[in-house]
């Protein structure tokens, strides 16, 4: 592997850099952290880059080996342990708010101490049963239990769409305990008192859009505007790597939806006149669809919640009532209104409409009022 050693001049001195090219021939310069002054002599000059080129080689060496770790082929069909290491941590980590992270690592844990840790490929339907009797035996809810399963399954999924693994023990199997519990919306009079207090509040905007479309927190957060669609067909795109079902949908945007985005657009557009150099370099498709009032750049989970309870306080609404509440609010209000199941499902991102029932069909219920009347 050839390279170069040369001087620059960087704060009163001659600093020496080293120069190379990387696999496809992009020219690399790294710093050796070797120098020498204006004024040294051939003497001071001739040792100083022999240090050099013995750091360079060391510089060089250590992109290569990085180069070949972060642009290996996946190993096929890898041990669990190997593969949340290498792979699936790495991209849940950008991908997903810090708190879900979190939450994965310990299921997953759980999973490798119960089932433990062999190569994918050798596990089979019959784990996911043991595991959930074990986690049952040890003292958790059923409720708890499903969203520890639901981890596990995203993790071989993940694993299986991209060929790491022949074999999805999990694909399609109902393990899931039938846990009959009632979501809490708001009704729609809390939602209109929400709305009153937001109006002139630029947090009004997610707040209505998590109520108009069903989004969750995370998605509004991080959605870019490349994934925005304003035309004859308008939607929202919301990528399979900050849907937490690790699935893309698309989201209809109609009506108050639609004008919501608008605002956020023209808020945008105002923002970027008023702080040009923040935005000079920063193109529009990967601008946060909800800006920080301030700066550039989303707004985390944390701030998102203090502020809905600010607002929440102001409306003297019930503690209870989350700003995922909204996304129930949104489905149970549909429902309610003779909406369809199948779309709502769909809209959600439910994977089967069997989700959606399992949590609002006390609502859709309702609905059949008029079929009874018939008789």
């Amino acid at each position: 592997m050839e390279f170069s050693i040369y001087p620059f001049k960087r704060y009163g001195k001659f600093r020496l850099y080293v120069r190379f090219l990387d696999p496809f021939d992009n020219e690399v310069i790294r710093s050796t952290s070797i120098s020498y002054e204006y004024d040294a002599t051939e003497k001071e000059k001739k040792e100083a880059k022999e240090q050099a080129e013995k750091r360079g080689k060391q510089i060089m060496q250590e992109y290569f080996d990085e180069y070949d770790h972060t642009n290996r082929e996946p190993d096929k069909n890898p041990r669990l342990s190997n593969f949340l290491k290498e792979d699936f941590w790495p991209n849940k980590e950008i991908s997903c708010a810090e708190s879900t992270v979190t939450r994965y690592k310990s299921n997953l844990k759980n999973f490798l101490r119960i089932c433990k840790d062999r190569p994918m490929d050798a596990y089979k339907r019959i784990d996911m049963e043991r595991y959930k009797q074990t986690r049952l035996k040890e003292g958790i809810e059923k409720t708890t239990a499903n969203i520890e399963m639901r981890s596990i399954k995203v993790a071989f999924n993940w694993a299986y769409k991209y060929d790491l693994t022949d074999n999805n023990p999990f694909k399609g199997q109902d393990f899931m305990f039938d846990v009959k519990k009632t979501k809490r919306a708001f009704t729609k009079e809390e939602v209109n008192k929400l709305l009153e207090v937001t109006k002139d509040e630029s947090f009004g905007l997610p707040i209505r859009l998590a109520y108009y479309t069903g989004m969750r927190q995370g998605e509004i957060r991080l959605l870019t505007w490349n994934y925005v669609y304003l035309d004859e067909n308008s939607h929202l795109h919301i990528p399979e790597d900050i849907s937490k079902t690790g699935s893309a949908r698309k989201v209809p945007l109609v009506g108050k939806a639609y004008e919501v985005v608008k605002k956020m657009e023209q808020k945008l557009e105002a923002k970027k006149k008023r702080l040009p150099a923040v935005y000079k370099d920063r193109p529009q498709d990967e601008t946060f669809l909800l800006q920080k009032d301030r700066g550039w750049g989303s707004y985390s989970a944390r701030t998102v919640q203090e502020r809905f309870r600010k607002y929440m306080r102001e409306a003297d609404l019930p503690e209870e009532l989350t700003f995922h509440c909204l996304r129930h609010s949104f489905a149970t209000h549909v429902l309610s209104n003779n909406g369809d199941l199948y779309a709502v499902s769909k809209i959600m991102g439910h994977s089967t409409t069997m989700v959606t029932q399992q949590f609002y069909d006390h609502t859709s219920g309702l609905n059949f009022r008029d079929t009874m009347e018939m008789i």
